[in-house]
């Protein structure tokens, strides 16, 4: 039976089908079933592929080098997205560089160009995506996807997306949607911080809803998963996980990004980065360490298991000391709630102290305008700055979290 495609009742039951028939109990991805399948949808191709080294198959073969050496097709470009092909490039650092592997061009998606142009699409009559996300809005590969889909859009290229699980399970939802006046390239579509999606899911709700130019013209085809539920955390999945960037080597990394990573735009604390624990800290060297230790408790979910340390962590400034907490994170991983809200409610009590509230309140405009897209949301400084009762505005995020729940129910692959 082949494994596709788009949104019709019947090939919505077979996607869902896929989705939770798998005797083996083991996640099989897009990848790995398109193989299995002989490459069926595929076959004779012209292809383009953009990924980066977690789009492996179950075995750790790298995607791009099983479509190279696939006989079924013909690989004519590689694009990769923020982070390069192999991701070994820190966050924020763009590359026009030429590369090749295998013998195939390598264009960057995340330089000059951000979405692929005409010139770097010629030979191709197939544009395929497989990268594993994080689950959460501003990681830049969901931005990237939405972009590539409106040039395939746009060239009357076929769309290919092979599913992965997000990490984060399909049930969380946390945050606001993002408000569409701040759409960038750290937000492109309009859903929640957490939004609980598969980028298979998400590319079949972006195309229904008209979220990119030309929309209703893509031809779009979703290779969906054998084995995922929705309930699944990544550690339930048996799959190996590959790093996605230099600052989330682990899952648990992933979670704390989920859970810290608006905070760290600020650069006020040390969310770990440039540390051995990135995302599982919070570091301060206003705070003194007891004061710290009693906000973040108050404040993060109190399933973590915090200690207090201190820690080093390299900066654009050099090594920097910090009085800090640590976390670990429950095996139970649904316990995590909320797991947005929480670094909000952390920075509004900070905001009680003379010394940090003399640093936030110089921060500069360029730091908020980034806060602002990264949260998708205006003037949330102002209402952590009022250091008034968060609770109006996480009733709200949760009224959204709800909306959002019910808006998405059509483009569901997975029970």
């Amino acid at each position: 039976m082949p494994l596709k495609y788009g949104l019709s009742a019947a090939l919505l039951f077979i996607c869902l089908t896929l989705g939770i028939d798998n005797a083996t109990g083991q996640v099989t991805t897009g990848l790995d079933n398109l193989i299995a399948e002989q490459w069926a949808p595929l076959k004779g191709k012209h292809v383009g592929l953009i990924t980066n080294q977690t789009g492996v198959t179950r075995s750790g073969q790298p995607g791009a080098q099983a479509f190279a050496g696939s006989k079924a097709l013909k690989l004519v470009a590689l694009y990769g997205p923020e982070h390069g092909i192999f991701g070994d490039r820190k966050a924020g650092v763009t590359s026009d560089a030429s590369e090749r592997y295998e013998g195939v061009p390598v264009y960057s998606l995340y330089g000059s160009t951000r979405k692929p142009t005409k010139a770097i699409l010629k030979e191709v009559n197939a544009l395929v995506f497989d990268i594993q996300d994080v689950g959460v809005r501003p990681y830049t590969f969901l931005s990237t996807m939405i972009l590539a889909m409106e040039a395939a859009a746009e060239q009357s290229i076929p769309f290919y997306v092979l599913d992965r699980p997000d990490p984060l399970s399909g049930d969380r939802i946390e945050g606001n949607i993002l408000d569409n006046s701040l759409k960038s390239f750290v937000g492109q579509v309009p859903v929640p911080y957490i939004h609980g999606m598969t980028l298979g899911e998400l590319a079949l709700m972006a195309k229904a809803k008209g979220w990119f130019n030309k929309a209703a013209k893509l031809k779009l085809t979703v290779i969906p998963m054998k084995g995922w539920k929705r309930s699944m955390y990544w550690t339930e999945t048996g799959l190996t996980w590959t790093p996605p960037s230099p600052n989330v080597p682990r899952f648990e990394n992933a979670v704390g990004l989920a859970m810290l990573g608006a905070t760290g735009e600020l650069g006020l604390l040390s969310v770990g980065v440039g540390s051995d624990k990135q995302f599982l800290r919070v570091g301060s060297t206003l705070l003194a360490k007891e004061e710290l230790l009693g906000m973040v408790s108050a404040s993060l979910p109190t399933a973590l298991r915090l200690s207090s340390e201190d820690f080093k962590a390299e900066t654009s400034a050099g090594v920097k000391t910090y009085h800090g907490v640590g976390f670990d994170l429950p095996r139970e991983l649904a316990k995590l709630t909320p797991l947005y809200q929480g670094q909000f409610t952390m920075l509004e009590s900070m905001l009680h102290d003379t010394a940090f509230r003399a640093s936030f309140d110089a921060l500069p405009f360029s730091v908020n305008t980034m806060f602002e897209k990264v949260t998708g949301m205006h003037g949330l400084l102002d209402t952590l700055k009022r250091c008034k009762d968060l609770e109006p505005l996480f009733t709200q995020w949760k009224r959204d979290a709800e909306k959002f729940r019910e808006e998405r129910k059509p483009y569901l692959l997975y029970h």
